[in-house]
């Protein structure tokens, strides 16, 4: 393997050691607003309840995107280790 790709995997790598950071932080995110949701299950605040379940919803997609955009890389990175 030259050179060349071997830096190139590295990079490629490092992108995907702080993608995968990301999506640990969207995941506790989720998690977070999940936790949030319970602990006002008694006080009734249909504001925040309202708000709450956009972030979920917004946090739960960029979670998927995330997602799929590692799996979507690795293959790439994978391909081309496979063929160096």
């Amino acid at each position: 393997m030259d050179d060349k790709i071997r830096k190139r995997l590295d990079v490629m790598k490092s992108v995907l050691v702080k993608m995968e950071d990301i999506k640990n932080t969207q995941q506790s995110l989720v998690q977070k607003i999940g936790q949030v949701e319970v602990s006002l299950f008694d006080i009734k605040s249909e504001t925040l309840d309202v708000e709450l379940a956009k972030v979920m919803n917004n946090a739960s997609k960029s979670f998927d995107i995330i997602k799929d955009a590692i799996e979507a890389f690795e293959m790439k990175r994978n391909r081309i280790e496979n063929e160096a």
